[in-house]
């Protein structure tokens, strides 16, 4: 499984990264700090999984996440949403942009190891 993972906050990167790195089933991450970089790799890196925060500079994670949905030729991730924002319609905007699924902060890292590793064949049952 490949997983790519962006976010303005190196912190972020960081836990995220250091989460996925030693589970089995993980054979590359990549982790880029704006969205249009991400969107360049894309492509050539082929995530099975993005782990994508909203609030960030230039590109927020709603225009990531639709550019990405909108790629013709591009192996469709499932795509995780993070955000600190809150408000009623939050999720509906992450699932309208093409989410699969949206966590808000402060999040268990757990649930959040859980999802990415659980792929759609596993929820199928």
């Amino acid at each position: 499984m490949k997983i790519m993972i962006i976010d303005d906050e190196q912190m972020n990167l960081d836990l995220f990264s250091d989460l996925f790195e030693d589970e089995e089933a993980v054979e590359a991450i990549q982790c880029f700090n704006n969205g249009q970089e991400a969107l360049e790799a894309l492509s050539a890196f082929a995530p099975d999984v993005v782990i994508l925060d909203i609030m960030m500079p230039n590109l927020n994670g709603f225009d990531v996440c639709r550019q990405l949905r909108s790629q013709p030729g591009v192996k469709q991730p499932r795509i995780i949403m993070i955000t600190g924002m809150s408000g009623d319609d939050v999720e509906s905007k992450g699932l309208e942009a093409g989410a699969d699924k949206l966590f808000l902060k402060p999040l268990n890292v757990n649930i959040l190891l859980n999802e990415v590793l659980t792929t759609p064949s596993d929820l199928k049952g």
